[in-house]
């Protein structure tokens, strides 16, 4: 797996190959770049083979989470609930494919306790049965929160697919200060998917920088236009 800084600078090397006159900053590059692997992913992601790509699971220790009123929750169906634990901040930007999200396992912290995804509209329906025997721990996902109902967890250890490892790094409340910077760290993408990536992401930008161009010379004859984009 590359780093960000070496997926920019290919994609950097091949727009300068277009136009010497090109410029785009390389954090709209990797914006663009990641925006690009996590569609793709994210079409994927139903696939089993997914999760065995190299570098493409984080796991993210020491999650906090915090006990909130059941009347101040956003999640209507947890009203019922006697604990609600959200997390105090929001989930790194993840991928989410047609059955769910890319949040792979959510644990306590010493590991006794698995939480199961379910949507706030069946664990409503799992809490109104007359004669419940399930003793399964549960989290959703809402508006980049997690919320664990039922639990009074405060620390959490997540392992998800996200195309940011830094923040992921940043939302953890038992990391080391360190200097490694964005570009430092890797490039989330499948190694099968890095040339298809690259290369959307270059025509993108070929194209937006083409259109700049031509934008700010309205009134310049089309043949001109032509020339100066050439």
């Amino acid at each position: 797996m590359i780093t960000n800084n070496e997926f920019v600078s290919r994609v950097a090397n091949n727009l300068k190959a277009l136009s010497k006159d090109g410029h785009v900053s390389e954090r709209f590059i990797l914006k663009t770049g990641r925006i690009k692997a996590k569609f793709l992913m994210a079409q994927k992601l139903d696939e089993l083979t997914m999760f065995k790509e190299d570098g493409i699971i984080t796991t993210i220790p020491c999650f906090e989470l915090e006990r909130i009123d059941y009347k101040s929750c956003d999640i209507f169906e947890f009203r019922l609930c006697e604990n609600i634990m959200r997390s105090v901040k929001r989930l790194p930007d993840g991928i989410f494919g047609k059955n769910g999200s890319g949040v792979i396992s959510v644990l306590s912290m010493d590991g006794s306790t698995k939480f199961n995804y379910i949507t706030p509209n069946a664990f409503e329906n799992l809490k109104k049965r007359k004669y419940r025997r399930d003793s399964s721990a549960y989290f959703t996902i809402k508006d980049g929160h997690l919320y664990l109902p039922d639990s009074t967890n405060e620390l959490v250890e997540i392992r998800m697919i996200t195309v940011d490892k830094k923040e992921a790094e940043e939302v953890s409340s038992c990391k080391e200060c360190d200097c490694t910077t964005v570009w430092d760290y890797d490039f989330v993408c499948p190694d099968r998917f890095l040339d298809l990536v690259a290369k959307d992401t270059l025509q993108e930008l070929a194209s937006i920088y083409r259109t700049s161009i031509v934008d700010s010379n309205p009134n310049m004859d089309p043949n001109q236009k032509s020339a100066t984009v050439q």
